[in-house]
């Protein structure tokens, strides 16, 4: 099939990506909870013959192109994040505490676009779309289609995701490691609580707290190899009410554990579970906590790389293609379809601006032709 062709298609349904793009940015919804963006994308495939059905619980759909038998994938996500809007976007969020701040909504006008000029420049050939809920949340979303079928059949699986580090036709892309394990860590102690004039009547759940955090980054600064990128990092903690006289009887703390080594992932449960009790020992309280698995490191295919890079560079030529370097720390439930086929993950330039999970991000729209036209080649090439 010629490129012009599918270009053409590319740039007949762009506007259409545009204006999905800022739907869904204008109302977005949180993990799992998706039904109103899954019936957008549905009336946006009106007209396309395709076969869609709904993932589990009415969120998310599998969508399938041309004749019946092994096919590549390209999935989007679709969820957004709790996060007040601060951007000042003609089309920014009408829903009070949620955005669209990690670029989903690009995301999933990008597949869209591409889907639909596959559809019409490669009718007779095998593809399958992905929009993915609840990326966002712990355990992901991809194992919800996962187990609704999504991975049967296919041969390789692709995605991209928003860079604001990168400007618009500049794409991060490498093999191997790419992003970083992220596992979820909660920490509840309960015991006595009192007066603060009196903590010796007490337990002082706050100062066991802190003792208990610190000790958690000494333990993981030295129990686990110190060649092995690892970050832990707390983002919560409860402590208490208004009254500044009042020691709790209870504190809670929760936060992430990143790394992109499977053997100093191994080894973090053990970690967490020494430095835990010496501080219930310690302390007298009572300790509990969970240790929730994320989704594991996205290991991107050498094969499926270069299918990418030799789309990027016949988009957007040769210097607009960059090496990444070091993996990132953040995660990516991306990583779970990784368990059963070959995929890859690109990085896509969206403007430089305000980092991801920012109220400030947004993305310039110009993105969406250019990804899609990225997209719809490397998957158009696994077919041939």
């Amino acid at each position: 099939m010629k490129f012009d062709a599918l270009d053409a298609a590319v740039d007949a349904h762009a506007a259409e990506g545009v204006a999905l793009r800022r739907a869904l940015h204008r109302h977005p919804e949180l993990s799992r909870a998706e039904h109103a963006t899954t019936a957008r994308i549905e009336r946006a495939l009106e007209g396309v013959a395709c076969r869609a059905r709904r993932g589990p619980e009415g969120v998310g759909l599998i969508v399938d192109l041309g004749p019946p038998g092994p096919r590549p994938c390209l999935r989007a996500d679709i969820d957004a994040l709790a996060l007040t809007e601060c951007t000042g976007v003609p089309f920014a969020s009408e829903t009070p505490g949620v955005m669209h701040a990690c670029g989903h909504d690009v995301h999933t006008a990008v597949v869209l676009t591409a889907l639909k000029a596959l559809a019409q420049a490669a009718p007779d050939k095998p593809f399958r779309f992905l929009f993915q809920p609840a990326e966002e949340a712990t355990p992901g979303g991809s194992l919800d289609l996962i187990r609704a079928g999504a991975v049967e059949d296919v041969t390789g699986i692709l995605a991209l995701h928003c860079d604001p580090t990168r400007a618009v036709g500049r794409v991060g892309l490498q093999a191997g490691a790419l992003t970083a394990a992220a596992d979820v860590f909660e920490v509840q102690l309960s015991g006595r609580g009192g007066h603060s004039a009196r903590p010796h009547e007490t337990e002082d759940l706050v100062l066991a707290a802190c003792q208990l955090v610190t000790q958690l980054h000494l333990a993981f600064d030295r129990g686990v190899d110190a060649r092995a990128p690892l970050t832990l990092t707390v983002c919560v903690f409860q402590a208490g009410d208004r009254s500044p006289n009042v020691m709790p009887g209870r504190v809670r703390f929760a936060g992430t554990l990143r790394t992109s080594c499977p053997e100093a992932r191994a080894r973090s449960e053990a970690v967490f579970a020494r430095v835990v009790e010496a501080a219930r020992l310690t302390s007298g309280a009572r300790v509990d906590y969970t240790l929730t698995r994320g989704a594991p490191p996205v290991i991107n295919d050498t094969t499926l790389v270069e299918a990418l890079r030799t789309a990027c560079v016949d988009v957007l030529g040769a210097s607009g293609v960059e090496p990444i370097g070091l993996p990132s720390m953040g995660g990516e439930d991306f990583a779970w379809y990784l368990n059963h086929v070959p995929g890859a993950l690109l990085r896509v330039g969206t403007g430089v601006g305000a980092p991801l999970h920012s109220p400030e991000f947004t993305a310039d729209d110009a993105v969406i032709p250019l990804a899609a036209r990225v997209m719809a080649r490397a998957l158009n090439g696994l077919t041939a």
